[in-house]
């Protein structure tokens, strides 16, 4: 079994869920979450955690890397197979066990693996998998001035967008495809990075808080092609229900009431395909469009 290579623990209380995260040597990682979490309400504890905030992971640094002690909560998908090897993959981990605690908290919200950009007083939801184009497509709008609900996730409640309060995560190093000027506002606005992702920190008032509401007013899919120019063309209901089904992350509630609630949404606002090579001309395609 690793040993610790030290047993000074630290408590943080994320005080929107009412529970801690106890870390034995992880400065780094406590400090990193103050830049990526916005909204959870996190408070460095002094002393004894509160009596009422059960410990929901232990995250020790040890002699030969991190271990993860679970306390009968989510724990990341990939710890296990994949041990992280720098403190920054420790941070992203504990950002997806966050969303999954959160998610637990709140069974009735929808929860949609995509990106969401504020226009307007409205969202611009594009639900879309990994590696689809979304975060570097969110990072050029970010750039533009544009205000970020997120780039993986949306939490959904009654035909709103809820964010989730997360900075923005890019791969690096970033593609051939970001424009210079892109290029440039990533370098003067970089968060934590390390271990191929970057933690994007837009301009203050930029980045929506956990909880922050907004209406969902149009639905885009994403067509990445060689050699295209920017371009929106009208979606089928059907391509929205699929993509917005396949993007569905809640396997809690049942799944008619969920298929139904999507429906609704695929129906009720206007949908789009985005085809484009360029992030950037796509980006302004989009504020041209819809601001």
């Amino acid at each position: 079994m690793m040993e610790p290579a030290s047993t000074s623990q630290k408590i943080v209380l994320l005080g929107v869920l009412g529970q801690t995260i106890a870390f034995e040597d992880c400065d780094d990682v406590i400090a990193g979450m103050h830049d990526v979490f916005h909204g959870w309400d996190l408070q460095d504890v002094t002393g004894s955690p509160p009596p009422d905030a059960p410990c929901a992971a232990t995250v020790t640094r040890t002699k030969n890397g991190w271990r993860w002690t679970d306390h009968g909560t989510y724990r990341p998908r990939d710890w296990d197979s994949h041990p992280p090897k720098s403190w920054v993959r420790v941070l992203t981990d504990i950002h997806e066990a966050a969303l999954h605690w959160h998610l637990n908290a709140n069974p009735d919200l929808l929860c949609i693996h995509g990106a969401a950009i504020q226009f307007g007083n409205s969202l611009m939801l594009l639900p879309a998998r990994g590696r689809a184009g979304k975060s570097t497509l969110v990072a050029h709008l970010a750039a533009l001035g544009q205000k970020v609900f997120g780039d993986d996730v949306l939490s959904l409640r009654n035909g709103q967008g809820l964010a989730m309060g997360f900075l923005p995560r890019l791969r690096t190093p970033l593609p051939q495809l970001v424009s210079d000027q892109v290029r440039q506002y990533v370098k003067s606005h970089a968060g934590p990075s390390g271990s191929g992702w970057l933690y994007l920190k837009p301009d203050k008032g930029k980045i929506a808080e956990l909880g922050e509401p907004a209406p969902i007013s149009s639905l885009i899919l994403l067509r990445r092609e060689t050699s295209a120019k920017a371009d929106l063309s009208e979606a089928r209901n059907a391509d929205i229900l699929q993509a917005l089904v396949a993007e569905n992350i809640i396997r809690t509630r049942p799944l008619l009431e969920i298929f139904d609630e999507m429906h609704e949404m695929a129906s009720s606002h206007p949908k789009f395909w985005l085809t484009y090579s360029d992030p950037l001309q796509a980006a302004d395609l989009l504020i041209k469009r819809f601001s």
